[in-house]
């Protein structure tokens, strides 16, 4: 009874290409070296495409999960739970006061998702269940 929905992907890439052509735009109309004559469509076309490239590599990157590891948002997140993990597991270990194994749960639960979440951003193949 599912039914697939196209729709989304056209409608994301026509803003996509909406942002990256206006942005050609912008470059092309404070280019002081272009004019709209005939002559200059090479200096247009040219501008358009290094433009369009470089935009689409950006995002592609993106979404494919292929920039540096120091931009990437789910290796810093991750980073940021596994020091807080860690800081909280030291406190309770460190503290002098006979702690109940419960209070570890919550910092051991953190950990391990922020592990789960490095193993996938930066060693795993596929996604669960492909």
């Amino acid at each position: 009874m599912t039914q697939q929905q196209n729709f989304l992907g056209p409608l994301i890439a026509g803003k996509v290409l909406d942002k990256v052509i206006g942005r050609v735009l912008d470059k092309v109309a404070v280019n002081p070296k272009i004019s709209l004559e005939p002559t200059d469509v090479p200096a247009v076309r040219e501008v358009v495409a290094e433009t369009v490239r470089r935009e689409l590599e950006a995002r592609e990157q993106h979404s494919t999960n292929s920039e540096p590891a120091y931009q990437s948002r789910v290796a810093q997140g991750s980073v940021a739970s596994i020091l807080g993990a860690l800081a909280l597991i030291a406190e309770l270990w460190t503290n002098g006061v006979p702690d109940a194994p419960t209070l570890y749960v919550g910092p051991l639960t953190i950990l391990a998702g922020a592990v789960w979440a490095l193993y996938g951003r930066f060693i795993a193949k596929k996604p669960l269940g492909a």
